[in-house]
């Protein structure tokens, strides 16, 4: 039982649809450049996990957690926008 890693993948929402922030005086407020509410971009993750456990070997203990990767490819703009340059 030891050596079986959980593999997951899960996709989650790049912004809320609102949010709330609390800010100093005199600090802007953060842009939220989205074109609707309704289609707000997801990324897509994968996660691997395995049984937490205590290592003798080094005197430690492994809490189980191995990682957390996004399947994204960041290319630039084919075509200006009128929210930023190409």
């Amino acid at each position: 039982m030891y050596d079986t890693v959980h593999v997951d993948e899960k996709l989650f929402y790049m912004t809320q649809v609102r949010r709330s922030f609390y800010l100093l005086p005199g600090e802007p407020e953060p842009e939220q450049s989205v074109r609707s509410k309704r289609y707000i971009t997801m990324v897509m993750m994968l996660a691997a996990v395995a049984r937490p456990r205590w290592v003798p070997s080094s005197s430690t203990f492994f809490d189980g957690k191995l990682g957390i990767w996004a399947f994204v490819v960041r290319e630039p703009a084919l075509r200006s926008s009128h929210r930023r340059p190409a």
